[in-house]
């Protein structure tokens, strides 16, 4: 009779009731929590590329501020407390409430102040009173003792001031000031403009203080604000132009570029002269985004919103130096190594794709809009040198 064998009996595992359900609860608490600290991280990424847009496109005009004291003045020079601004080389604006004269080079300097030459009515100027440095040398046309007065350009949102300046000829410059700036801006050339016998007209655009507002109270950089541009061309054609040359800095250059691409009036450009000139936002928002140490995915979102916002796909639509093909009116350009708001090498490219119509000034250690402050002469002589080809 065969031996059976009887195997030890096996354990059975023992599942303590609920712990399955334990590890499950867990599992989803853990998943909530990611998802939770997801929907944080970009819901952070979009609020800081919100505020960031908003900073960029805001209107609102911020008063002047004067951030410097005058310690002592002189025969002719005038100490100050020192700064970046006030350490610059060139020739600016000293200006204090009630008054401005013009601030020459520098004498001398210590840790603490600098010593700079002034000429002009100093009358009210004294040991501490508040001051700021002004890259716009004139406050309005009779600081140049030229008549003008004041006009309104009838434009799509309502009449737009501007500060007209007669002449002689039958081409009219338009000129556009930059971003966040004013029509006082572009008076810095008006002695070369007036000898040549150019009539000049100084625009004010939508959302400027004093000019009309745009529904939705923003700055769409150049995408709507040519529309202003084209209103000036058509006022200077029905008072007795015959072309005309478009004047723009920093924004307002940008904003010369997007008329130039998108108004049946831009066949009327006899030429264009560019200072500093925002040719290329997403160059510009890197620029500036470097600058303030946001990481690149905010800043790609960033431009993502502000397209949004604008109305826009994207911000290539707002790049002039992709569309130079299309460019037509030879181009003076200014620019400054120095610029920190506008990076110099969208000028760079812009004038190495057409050297046929864009002459390009490098001025050195230049900051924003501030070629002329940096060298007038020189910005003069290169200034009047191309118009003078164009006048008629």
């Amino acid at each position: 009779m065969a031996s059976t064998k009887i195997r030890p009996a096996q354990a059975i595992p023992v599942v303590e009731p609920g712990r399955p359900r334990r590890r499950r609860r867990r599992l989803w608490i853990l998943l909530g929590v990611m998802l939770a600290l997801l929907i944080l991280l970009v819901g952070g990424i979009v609020a800081t590329s919100w505020y960031f847009s908003s900073q960029l496109l805001d209107v609102t005009h911020d008063k002047d501020s004067y951030s410097l004291r005058v310690l002592a003045v002189g025969n002719h020079t005038v100490r100050l407390t020192r700064d970046d601004k006030a350490i610059r080389p060139g020739t600016y604006a000293l200006a204090w409430p009630g008054g401005r004269v013009a601030l020459g080079k520098v004498i001398s300097s210590s840790r603490t102040s600098v010593v700079r030459q002034i000429s002009g009515d100093a009358a009210g100027l004294h040991a501490g009173t508040p001051v700021r440095i002004d890259i716009a040398m004139y406050a309005s046309p009779s600081d140049l003792h030229l008549s003008y007065r004041t006009v309104r350009v009838p434009d799509p949102l309502g009449p737009m001031p501007a500060w007209y300046v007669p002449g002689r000829r039958h081409t009219w410059v338009i000129a556009v000031h930059g971003y966040k700036s004013n029509w006082a801006e572009a008076l810095r050339p008006l002695p070369v403009l007036t000898r040549l016998g150019l009539p000049v007209l100084d625009m004010k655009y939508r959302n400027d203080a004093g000019a009309p507002q745009s529904s939705d109270h923003v700055y769409h950089l150049g995408a709507t604000e040519w529309q202003d541009v084209q209103a000036g061309v058509r006022y200077a054609q029905a008072h007795s132009a015959q072309d005309v040359i478009l004047y723009g800095y920093s924004m307002g250059g940008g904003v010369i570029e997007y008329f130039l691409h998108h108004s049946p009036y831009a066949s009327r450009v006899r030429a264009v002269v560019l200072d500093s000139p925002a040719l290329d936002w997403n160059a510009v928002l890197d620029l500036q985004a470097t600058q303030r140490g946001l990481p690149g995915l905010l800043t790609t979102v960033a431009k993502r919103v502000i397209a949004y916002r604008l109305g826009l796909s994207n911000l290539d639509s707002l790049d002039a130096v992709r569309s130079e093909a299309l460019l037509r009116a030879p181009t003076l350009l200014f620019q400054g190594t120095g610029d920190s708001t506008v990076p110099i090498g969208p000028s760079a490219a812009f004038a190495r794709g057409r050297p046929d119509l864009v002459t390009y000034v490098v001025v050195p250690g230049a900051e924003h809009t501030q070629s002329w402050n940096v060298d007038p002469a020189g910005y003069d002589a290169r200034l009047r040198a191309f118009l003078t080809r164009f006048v008629r």
